[in-house]
């Protein structure tokens, strides 16, 4: 297969989310902590972009140096918990996974599920993945690569992030921390085998990266290959 391109985490929001007129990569959580401040994110359980949710926040404890900002964001206000141990950071989602009655945290099944909210003012902030907030026309606050999960680089300190989903079921998996990476094979199977490598030339041409580009998921600084390449792919 090929990895090819890269996306972030963002906190997207749009002018009329309170507040919105002071956010910044400096202050957002703290923006969030305010009271009157509704915020959400997708149900870990059933989308990826609700687990790095997780995760974003507690790469910006690390980050920031914000003692407590997991518990009072998250832990406080839902039912998972989480601990620490030796810089590592384990966070546990039950399968019921919900904000707390009267919560200002507001959970959705699906990431997308959110937006509608954003729009009507029902809800000031919501994690999303980069390319969502743009090709939604939202509003975003960029947070460091050290938060965002963006940088392959920094992989080693995504790492240290795990949340265990639907804990404590059959289901319990554990997603370790890691930059977001989009890749594409070939099946053995394909029946147009000749038309998937042309299709595959032109995602990974200039063309097909402008495309990507303007829609907020970037190519990687290198394309990286794993296995064999069919002939006729350009790699370029």
């Amino acid at each position: 297969y090929i990895s090819f391109a890269s996306n972030k985490m963002v906190l997207a929001y749009t002018d009329k989310s309170k507040y919105s007129d002071e956010i910044n990569q400096d202050n957002w959580f703290q923006i969030l902590m305010r009271a009157d401040v509704k915020y959400g994110f997708s149900n870990p359980n059933d989308d990826p972009c609700g687990y790095r949710s997780l995760m974003v926040f507690a790469l910006a404890e690390k980050y920031y140096q914000e003692g407590g900002l997991f518990k009072k964001l998250i832990a406080d206000k839902s039912n998972l918990f989480f601990n620490q141990s030796y810089g590592e950071f384990f966070i546990y989602v039950p399968t019921d996974f919900a904000p707390k009655s009267g919560s200002d945290l507001v959970i959705r099944s699906k990431s997308v599920d959110l937006i509608a909210l954003l729009e009507t003012g029902a809800l000031d902030y919501a994690f999303e993945y980069k390319s969502v907030a743009i090709q939604h026309g939202l509003k975003y606050v960029e947070l460091p690569a050290e938060v965002d999960l963006s940088d392959p680089r920094l992989d080693e300190l995504y790492q240290k992030i795990h949340v265990y989903l639907f804990y404590k079921t059959e289901k319990q998996g554990e997603i370790v921390g890691q930059s977001i990476v989009y890749g594409l094979t070939i099946p053995r199977c394909c029946q147009n085998k000749e038309l998937a490598i042309r299709f595959v030339n032109f995602l990974l041409s200039d063309a097909g990266r402008e495309i990507f580009d303007e829609s907020g998921q970037p190519f990687l600084e290198k394309i990286e290959v794993s296995g064999e390449v069919p002939n006729g792919i350009e790699l370029g």
